[in-house]
């Protein structure tokens, strides 16, 4: 009986030793519409050169992430395309994964249908990561869109360099109006313009891997 109680304990001390996997963290990848418009996961910018799609989510791959990430076609209406991620998103709750635990990353276009979803979802805990957009202007105009303002804990990115936000407001933490938002944002300045968001510098990439995988 000593035995048995002795291997029995060996046994749980054994079993409480290994680490327990974590669940996975989730990640929603929602590109620019470059791709979508030339149907290639590696478009050319006459300007900005290659957008590096591929690249983009094997690197979030390699941090641990569970990624999806879908080329739309070319011809789906903007709406359309917000309820496909919206419709995705709630698959992802409904078979059991925690809100905290999915991130949405949208660039450029991407970050548009990125902050629709958002205020669609209404779920505070869930994580957007948007680049290029500015903030202080976007979420107002989406709340207006939406009829419904936007939630959840959003990291907004933006370049400096980039022209269509280079005189963006400040973000001043609207709460009363936003109350089920939680919003940061960070102005890199790569000299890049738009094309910041091209492929995965350490720049937006470092911040947006810090967001996704943040306990708070």
């Amino acid at each position: 009986m000593v035995a048995v109680l002795l291997t029995a304990t060996i046994l749980a001390g054994c079993i409480s030793a290994r680490q327990v996997p974590a669940e996975p963290r989730h990640l929603i990848y929602l590109h620019g519409r470059i791709v979508q418009d030339q149907q290639s996961l590696r478009p050319l910018h006459p300007e900005y050169g290659y957008y590096e799609m591929a690249e983009i989510t094997a690197a979030f791959r390699e941090r641990g992430f569970v990624v999806s990430a879908e080329m739309r076609p070319q011809a789906i209406p903007f709406d359309e395309a917000v309820g496909t991620v919206v419709t995705q998103v709630r698959q992802l709750l409904n078979s059991g994964v925690p809100p905290e635990r999915i991130t949405i990353v949208g660039a450029s276009m991407g970050a548009a249908i990125a902050f629709r979803t958002s205020a669609r979802l209404q779920n505070p805990d869930i994580r957007f990561a948007l680049m290029g957009p500015c903030l202080s202007t976007n979420a107002p105009a989406v709340a207006v869109e939406e009829d419904s303002a936007p939630a959840g804990r959003l990291l907004v990115i933006r370049d400096e360099s980039d022209v269509p936000t280079r005189d963006c407001p400040a973000w001043n933490g609207d709460t009363e109006r936003f109350p089920q938002l939680q919003a940061r944002e960070i102005v890199v300045n790569t000299g890049l313009g738009h094309g910041f968001l091209y492929r995965p510098l350490p720049e937006w990439f470092e911040p947006v891997v810090a967001w996704a995988l943040a306990k708070d």
